[in-house]
């Protein structure tokens, strides 16, 4: 049930994608506020640690509740409405067209060789947090790239990974709401409330960001991408997307983020006297034709985990 959910929501989003002004993103997004609100609002410094734990705990849980009460009760009483509610579900939070658009936007740009334009699709996904106007090529593609990496991890591999436990769809909504809420509280300005749904957040996605890094060898360069796991992970402050980035750009051949810093003479004699070996950059500097090898590593990865689960469906089957 699990593979035809996950095959039809795909091909739904296609004709009909679910985008940032979709209604459930609306209302995902008033939700959070809402709860931020009543948790976080009433006083000058904020919520409370325990108050910011409770936000965490009312704006997750009941909805993921919710969604497993209707699954369970239509599993029991219908099957066929369970199978529906998946495909929901799934549809509603699940896919690529949440993030590759934007992508897509800024891929075209540098194709055509419009700087201008790639900067301001770029600028445009990423928010004001990032100033474009003086990026080159280099690193507005940089940029994109990674931007796409954790937005495939966040929108599709980890929601893959909880869909598939018990919980079925809850686990999908569990995981999204966590995801939002950690980005959307962090711009509030509330420490103890956006410090709470990272925390939670990073519990939920710590097992999930390693299979998808793993995934991302099988598919691609493993070298690479074993290498960048294992040594390049601190050049990104998150240690999450640091496993996703470094060994994404890794099985891609390409160097992300920020360039590594030199070790000085004594700290290079230093490393040298304890045996550490001499950390360096992996792959060449990511061009328009790396943007493409994304799309394809992506798509690999998601045919692998469709084919694995296609073949435990039959097992099930004929068990």
């Amino acid at each position: 049930m699990t593979f035809f959910s996950i095959l039809f929501a795909l091909i739904a989003e296609q004709y009909r994608p679910v985008t940032s002004s979709h209604w459930i993103a609306r209302m995902s997004a008033r939700w959070l506020d809402w709860v931020a609100g009543e948790f976080g609002g009433k006083t000058e410094q904020g919520a409370s640690p325990v108050g910011a734990r409770m936000a965490c705990m009312v704006a997750f849980i009941l909805p993921t509740f919710f969604v497993f009460i209707v699954y369970v009760v239509c599993m029991v009483t219908y099957p066929i409405m369970g199978f529906i509610w998946n495909i929901i579900i799934a549809y509603l939070f699940f896919g690529f067209r949440q993030f590759s658009h934007s992508f897509t936007l800024v891929h075209e740009a540098i194709e055509s060789h419009d700087l201008p334009a790639a900067r301001a699709a770029l600028g445009e996904w990423y928010g004001p947090e990032l100033d474009t106007s003086n990026l080159s090529e280099t690193e507005v593609i940089s940029l994109a790239l990674e931007r796409a990496i954790i937005g495939s991890h966040r929108h599709v591999f980890g929601v893959l990974f909880w869909f598939l436990m018990p919980m079925g769809p809850a686990g999908v909504v569990l995981y999204r709401l966590a995801d939002k809420a950690a980005q959307r509280w962090s711009e509030r300005g509330d420490f103890n409330l956006s410090e709470s749904a990272r925390h939670f957040f990073y519990v939920l996605d710590w097992i999930p960001a390693r299979i998808t890094a793993m995934g991302f060898a099988i598919v691609g360069n493993f070298e690479g991408a074993v290498y960048g796991w294992r040594y390049l992970t601190q050049k990104w402050g998150d240690s999450l997307s640091g496993v996703i980035l470094a060994s994404g750009s890794g099985a891609l051949g390409v160097r992300l983020g920020e360039p590594l810093s030199e070790p000085d003479s004594d700290e290079a004699l230093r490393m040298a006297e304890a045996g550490e070996p001499l950390v360096y950059e992996v792959g060449m500097e990511p061009t328009e034709r790396t943007m493409r090898s994304a799309v394809g590593l992506v798509w690999r990865l998601v045919i692998a985990w469709m084919a694995l689960l296609l073949m435990l469906t039959i097992a099930v089957w004929l068990g």
